[in-house]
């Protein structure tokens, strides 16, 4: 049994030569697709693809739809190829519908995390540990020792009396922001936390609109619309968007990313660490606490990370370095 780097994620191949993608857009028999991040679509030419039905809902709102799709909620398991394995799908605390994936087969337990977080946020909890995992492979988005994020509630804090500066002065608050996951988190957090309206790009609407089923009390106006048309003539607002635009009122503009710790953002006038990946230390945290025979670290610093674990006493290799690995 191998584990093979696919064209976006991993590909788990068993003896017998079928195949199971993670994340990756080979074709094979099944698919399993983590979350709604448009750079993790795959599994559309797979016979099934694996994955919760907000991750569905998810990208057909944004206009990658499924056809050959089987929802799997979150704690629910499914046997696959003809009974050779069984797929569970777990929390990872990314986003909306995010899931992790543990795969049992001949004896042995493959933990896929997808992208994940592993603090709490005000709307998902941290991803879950599956115990009894013995390979564990780990997104490495932000795999090296230099990023040590805020506590999520201190860089909130930060966000708000931003906010409620920009608002005092007369001006808007504006955020440039992923589409789909951290501008949903930004909506949640001025509807608990500042009292004005906020109002969403069509874009992040459309994807906002499916949290809502899940989070009800989510309010926001979607740009284009009457009620949004109301609430802009003034500028008693928030504005999120997944792109930079001009408004018609005097703006400031921010960003909020994990990136924002390293990078510099010319042209805005605040950029946040607020990230809805975990951290090296998380990673790390999370590592431990799983206990896994063996880690293969993906994405991101995936190099990085793997050599740091290798010093840590966990015998770990990156797809990225080592791009056909077998699992014993």
């Amino acid at each position: 049994m191998e584990l093979r780097r696919g064209t976006k994620g991993p590909v788990l191949v068993l003896g017998d030569g079928r195949s199971l993608t993670l994340d990756s857009d080979e074709e094979s028999p099944v698919a399993c697709v983590s979350h709604a991040h448009m750079d993790h679509l795959s599994g559309r030419s797979s016979g099934v693809a694996l994955m919760t039905e907000e991750t569905r809902l998810i990208f057909s709102a944004r206009g990658a739809r499924y056809t050959n799709y089987r929802p799997l909620r979150i704690g629910e398991s499914v046997g696959a190829l003809d009974g050779s394995l069984r797929i569970s799908a777990r929390s990872s605390g990314h986003m909306l519908g995010s899931a992790a994936f543990s795969i049992d087969v001949d004896g042995l337990r493959l933990t896929y995390t997808g992208d994940m977080n592993t603090s709490p946020s005000v709307l998902h909890d941290p991803a879950e540990v599956v115990e009894g995992t013995d390979v564990l492979v780990i997104e490495s988005t932000y795999g090296s020792p230099i990023y040590k994020f805020a506590e999520r509630e201190e860089v909130y804090s930060e966000v708000v009396r931003w906010v409620r500066e920009v608002v005092r002065e007369g001006a808007v608050p504006a955020f440039n922001v992923y589409a789909a996951g951290k501008a949903q988190e930004l909506i949640a957090l001025f509807n608990q936390t500042v009292d004005v309206p906020v109002v969403v790009s069509w874009n992040v609407g459309r994807v906002a609109e499916v949290y809502r089923r899940t989070y009800p009390w989510m309010e926001f106006l979607v740009e284009g619309t009457r009620e949004a048309a109301e609430v802009t003539r003034g500028r008693g607002f928030i504005y999120v968007a997944e792109r930079r635009r001009g408004l018609p009122v005097r703006a400031r503009w921010a960003v909020a990313t994990g990136w924002a710790l390293t990078r510099s953002f010319p042209g805005y006038d605040a950029a946040f660490p607020l990230s809805s990946h975990a951290d090296f230390y998380g990673l790390l945290e999370y590592v431990r606490a799983t206990g896994p025979k063996l880690v293969v670290t993906v994405y991101g610093h995936s190099a990085t990370f793997a050599r740091f674990l290798n010093r840590a006493g966990f015998r770990s290799v990156s797809l990225d370095e080592k791009p056909v690995t077998r699992l014993i």
